[in-house]
């Protein structure tokens, strides 16, 4: 079965990684490189994938390390989750409260002997990432079975991951056939995947904007749960932290479920009713009328 594009979004992806059964991390939106988080297992980086931009990277040696778990994309719309799990594959169990769960765990196992293309086909054939992945879809309820090919005017957006391994920095495209060695990672990590994000921006017509970075940290609720548990710490304030951050996956949750409803049957109920009592003609009417008047046409 397809996969279907997802938004980029903290709240979409941490409830993702929950549903594979991840604990202790969540996801946060980085708005500026020059603040990015202290911790961090792995930052993710969106942009608008283009022939053009993207041919300066061509070039770059990829190399062959098996301490790195890495699969080219084989499956289109697949991008974004294999990047998260670029990150999660490859982060270090023992860092603070991260827990696999269960099903990645086995899928590490069976796939970290395999080749990279071979990774991005079992990516592909794993029921429950792609059912995961695709219950954050939009639903469509116009559904058509004649694909249409892309063109070169489409919106084409593309998912690359970083992530420290070994004391190494490496970027994680699934476009290019391993891992790309940044650089090591003596001091902070984040300074080599910074120059390298910003140097793909560059890439780019400066009125390109969309673009977009994520940090994979530690899950804030579960820190925050831990500090208040410390002898002499200052409860109060923590307190206030904690409700911030249950008001936030509250409203994550909240804008899940809008997410993943499907108004269209409201919709169409709602524009039947009206017609019905003939409020449908004069709704339409006063809005031809509003926007001749901003129009000045009037």
């Amino acid at each position: 079965m397809s996969w279907t594009t997802i938004e980029s979004d903290p709240g979409v992806f941490t409830s993702l990684v929950q549903s594979f059964g991840v604990t202790g991390v969540e996801f946060e939106e980085v708005f500026s490189l020059d603040f990015l988080p202290a911790s961090s297992f792995g930052l993710i980086f969106l942009f608008k994938y283009s022939r053009a931009g993207n041919s300066g990277s061509e070039a770059d040696a990829v190399v062959d390390d098996p301490d790195v778990w890495f699969a080219k994309q084989t499956v289109q719309n697949a991008c974004a989750t294999q990047a998260i799990l670029g990150v999660l594959l490859n982060t270090d169990g023992s860092a603070g409260k991260f827990e696999l769960g269960e099903k990645l765990t086995d899928f590490k196992s069976f796939t970290s002997a395999l080749p990279s293309d071979m990774k991005g086909e079992s990516i592909g054939a794993s029921e429950d990432i792609r059912v995961a992945h695709n219950s954050f879809t939009r639903p469509d309820p116009f559904v058509s079975d004649e694909k249409r090919a892309a063109t070169d005017d489409d919106d084409v957006f593309h998912f690359i991951a970083y992530v420290p391994v070994n004391g190494k920095v490496y970027e994680l495209d699934g476009l290019k056939a391993g891992p790309v060695f940044l650089g090591g990672a003596e001091s902070n990590w984040q300074d080599v995947a910074k120059s390298r994000i910003q140097a793909r921006i560059t890439r780019y017509a400066e009125s390109e904007i969309k673009f977009n970075v994520l940090s994979v940290v530690p899950d804030k609720v579960l820190k925050l749960q831990e500090e208040l548990k410390v002898e002499g710490a200052d409860v109060a304030s923590l307190q206030v932290q904690l409700e911030d951050e249950q008001d936030k996956r509250k409203k994550w949750d909240e804008e899940n479920v809008r997410r993943k409803h499907n108004y269209v049957p409201f919709v169409i109920e709602l524009v039947k009713a009206l017609s019905g009592n003939g409020q449908a003609d004069e709704m339409l009417k006063r809005g031809a009328e509003k926007r001749k008047e901003k129009a000045g046409l009037s």
